[in-house]
């Protein structure tokens, strides 16, 4: 028992202890400061927990040392997500084994048009971040327009296709992100 108090040295463990705690508050401040920002970007958005798993869905959301790391985040999270939807809007109206009437027909090439308008506001919002956020802020906000507009010629038309409700709904909620976290910018 002597020989293991012997060993210990009290000058040793302190700097031990000083190097650990060092180390973890070097790495794990940025995290938590991320993690702060996407806390209360998510609790001013519509919907806390897809906004929550949509930020944390992107391996560089724990680096985001501010609200403009985020807003690029976000921004690109609803460009991948409305051109994904386009490009689905686009294969069901180009898909000649299905038989569509010209009613529906016409409601896809207006989602289309819709969603090139949404693809474009999330790109011009994401080019204009530095240079002009209050235009950033607006671009982010009528990017979900395109999803209201598709949603209305789907309704009005009959067209029952879970995907692409579940791309506008999605579309409606990434603009809203976006538009939270770019109304936090200095304009």
């Amino acid at each position: 028992m002597e020989m293991a108090m012997q060993s210990f040295n009290p000058v040793f463990f302190f700097f031990l202890t000083t190097i650990s705690l060092f180390f973890l508050m070097h790495f794990l401040s940025p995290a938590k400061a991320a993690s702060e920002i996407v806390e209360g970007v998510c609790n001013d958005s519509d919907n806390y927990s897809f906004c929550i798993q949509a930020l944390e869905s992107d391996p560089k959301t724990p680096a985001a040392k501010n609200h403009m790391d985020l807003a690029v985040i976000a921004l690109n999270l609803g460009i991948s997500n409305s051109t994904a939807t386009r490009s689905y809007i686009a294969r069901l109206y180009k898909n000649p084994k299905k038989k569509t009437d010209h009613r529906k027909k016409s409601a896809l090439e207006g989602c289309l048009w819709a969603y090139d308008g949404t693809v474009s506001s999330f790109r011009s919002a994401l080019m204009e971040l530095k240079e002009d956020p209050l235009t950033a802020n607006y671009d982010s906000k009528v990017a979900g327009d395109g999803a209201v507009h598709c949603s209305g010629l789907m309704t009005s038309s009959g067209i029952k296709d879970s995907s692409m409700s579940n791309g506008n709904d999605f579309i409606l909620r990434f603009s809203n992100i976006a538009f939270v976290i770019t109304d936090h910018l200095d304009g």
